[in-house]
This record gives structure tokens, sequence and C-alpha cells, in this order.
């Protein structure tokens, strides 16, 4: 055999190994599938596959994997020799091995699980926590949430410790609380009949952040329910939470999440630190924050952010995935404006309010053009010929292609 699936593996693990460095808490999950080619005998990778990262537990993400491996067409094409072949469709007996990695960023390792599957079933799991420094810890799967907890460090999913919490303590009677991490807690209580239930449900929630040893004194409240009002259709307590849906869809019983805005922009400070950019806000109560350079900057509220997160069973670090795109749009408005700036040196280029390039005429007291480079459409990456980038903004900014002056 010519090479081996556990060589295949070791690759792909030192180049997962450099896209978490580069990539930090937007690295992406990376994931392969294996097999061994019946004319050439060399294991060749099926497909890079299983690029979501938004798994409901540990089952959902392992029955994904296996689910690939079960659909995939009949007949396929060795990477290597390019000859077809056909899956032995009475038995299944073909080996696959597949491969998956997922980031915990609040832990900052790297989950890896090893599959094979072949007869249609799978015949073991093997999971490992990969650590920046490339030390591996073995880790037995299957396992429950909370023992995942207290072996890497943190919970691999959210919206399974709400199932497990529910189930603890259903049907609810009274308060109950699930800390998921510093200044983040799950939260059930009882139907409120009486003020005085309000009061008790009130005072429950103060004694419990309370005791949190983080530094923030302002907590926010999201009912689950709340997804139902605000006309959320995905990622919400239906799909995940389905065993209770009609009792909480039915009933007053309050179930929802406890978290610290301050909390949150703090770890969003610290995961933004190796991306070249600072994140900024005017005073310590503001919601909206700047995240970027002294040039070009863009805004968002971050506490809309961490609610809306909190609604759909994330995490603060699962509340990252929504200020990734502003990351991205920060990075395509300064990589856009500074390439501007180049190609249109017959103008004075100005940016100012952190996404607006002014174009002025070269005495600079005539402006000819203004553009919201934070409004563009999303940039290829590929266009690295100036007369493809020319090409793609020129409709957007009223730009003559032949001349590069704007259109009057």
């Amino acid at each position: 055999m010519t090479g081996s699936w556990e060589q295949e593996v070791r690759n792909r693990q030192e180049f997962r190994a450099q896209m978490v460095r580069n990539f930090g808490f937007t690295v992406m999950d990376h994931g392969v599938a294996l097999t061994c080619c019946p004319h050439c005998s060399t294991v060749s990778a099926l497909n890079s596959a299983f690029p979501d990262s938004d798994w409901n537990s540990l089952p959902h993400l392992v029955s994904v994997i296996e689910a690939f491996v079960d659909s995939r067409p009949e007949e396929m094409t060795c990477t290597v020799c390019k000859e077809p072949f056909a899956r032995e469709a009475d038995n299944n007996s073909s080996d696959y091995w597949l491969w998956h990695s997922h980031f915990l960023s609040e832990v900052k390792q790297d989950l890896q699980l090893l599959i094979h599957r072949k007869y249609g079933k799978t015949a073991w799991i093997e999971g490992m926590l990969v650590s920046s420094t490339g030390e591996i810890k073995p880790l037995t799967l299957p396992l429950s949430e909370s023992e995942f907890k207290v072996r890497a460090g943190c919970f691999f999913s959210v919206k399974q410790a709400w199932s497990d919490f529910m189930r603890e303590h259903w049907p609810i009677s009274q308060f109950a609380a699930l800390q998921i991490s510093e200044g983040y807690y799950l939260v059930v209580n009882p139907p409120i009949n009486a003020d005085s239930d309000l009061q008790l449900f009130k005072d429950n929630c103060v004694q419990l952040v309370g005791k949190s040893t983080s530094a923030s004194n302002q907590y926010e409240f999201a009912d689950l329910s709340w997804a139902d009002s605000w006309h959320f259709e995905e990622n919400t307590y239906h799909q995940w939470l389905s065993d209770y849906e009609s009792d909480l869809a039915s009933s007053e019983i309050i179930a929802g999440v406890l978290a610290s805005p301050q909390q949150f922009y703090s770890i969003m400070q610290r995961e933004l630190n190796s991306f070249d950019c600072w994140l900024r806000r005017d005073g310590e109560n503001n919601p909206t924050a700047f995240l970027g350079d002294d040039e070009y900057y863009v805004s968002f509220d971050y506490r809309e952010y961490l609610i809306n997160a909190m609604i759909k069973g994330y995490s603060y670090w699962g509340a990252l995935r929504f200020v990734e795109p502003i990351l991205e749009l920060w990075e395509q408005t300064r990589a856009v404006g500074e390439r501007l700036k180049k190609i249109l040196g017959h103008y004075n280029c100005v940016v100012f309010g952190g996404h607006y390039l002014q174009f002025r005429n070269k005495g600079g007291k005539k402006i000819v053009r203004e553009v919201d480079l934070a409004g563009l459409a999303e940039c290829d990456d590929e266009l690295e010929e100036d007369s493809a980038f020319i090409a793609w903004i020129a409709p957007q900014i009223g730009l003559n292609t032949q001349t590069l002056k704007f259109r009057s």
C-alpha cells in the first residue's frame, strides 16, 4: 500500500495546526474522508468536507460524518491514479477513515475525531484534544456533556447542555441554574403568578451573579421564547430542545440565559489581539464597539450580538460567530481602500468616519466622489490582477474602466 491513512491524518494535523495559528477563533471545521483505491492501493481523500461548526451535540457531529460516508456516490475516482472505482453496494465492505477537527475557542484546544467505518457501521471512534503546542490528550468517546466539560474545560455544545439541564430539573418546580462559563448561566424558573414570585426570581438571579468572580456588575437576561416574538426561524430551541418545545411555547415557564456584556466585550478584545486591529467603545456602558485601526474601522452593537447568541444556544465564544463578519468587513474595507488609493493616485484620497473614502481633485478642495467602503459587495479573494479588481469595483462606484476617472 502506498502511504497510509495514519500518515495522511498526520499530514492533515500539521496543516490544521497552521490553520488554527493563522485564523484563531475564525478557523472553520476541517474534515476529510479517506479510503484505499483498489487500483493503485493509495490512500486517497474522497472529500474535504464538513465545514459547518454549528453542532447541537457530539452525537450530532458524529452522525453527520457517518451519513456523509453512507451517502457517497456509487462510483468514485481515485485522486491519485484518476481511475474510477465503485463501492461494493451489497456489503459496503470498503474501509473508510474519517478525520474531523473542531476548534474550542474557549480553551484554545482542537477537538479531533478519528472514525473507522466499515460494513455500514462505525468500528471505532478515537477522540483527542490537541493543544496549541501540539500536546495530545486522548478523549474516550462517547461521553456526556458534563463529562466533556470536566475533561476539556468547556462544554462542547451549550445546546446539549440545555437539554441535559432541562432533563435534570423537569418538571420545573423551583429556580435552578447551570454555569456554562464565568458570568454565563442557564436559568429556569416556574411561571410567575404574583409580584412576590417575580421578586423571588430577581433575588435568585442577583444572588447567582453575586457568586461570580467576573468583574462585571451588569447582566442581561434573554428568554429562549424571545425567538418566537422576534421571528427567528433558525437555530432556536425549536430545533435543539425539541423534547421541551411544546411546553416552553405554551407555558409561562422561564427558561433563559443570564450573561454579561462586559465579559463578552473582554473576550472579544482578547480574541481579536492576533488580527492586527483594536476594539474600542465610548464609555463602559456603551454597547457600540468600534473594530479596526486608526484609519479604517467599523462599528457594531455587541450587546445585540450577545443577546442573539443567548437565545440561540451559544456561549460567549459561540457568539463570536456574529463578530467574525464584522472582522471580515473591516479587513475588506481596509484592503479595498488601500488598493483604490494606489490605483487612483491621480486623486487626493482621504478616509473619514472609518469607512468613507473621499476622492478629491489634486488641489484637495473639490470632492469628486465619496464611497462607502463598508457598503460594497463582498470582494473575491482571487482578484489579484488590478484589471480584475477594477472590473469588479467600477460598476459599484461609477468608475470608467478605461480612463480611471469617475463618471459625472
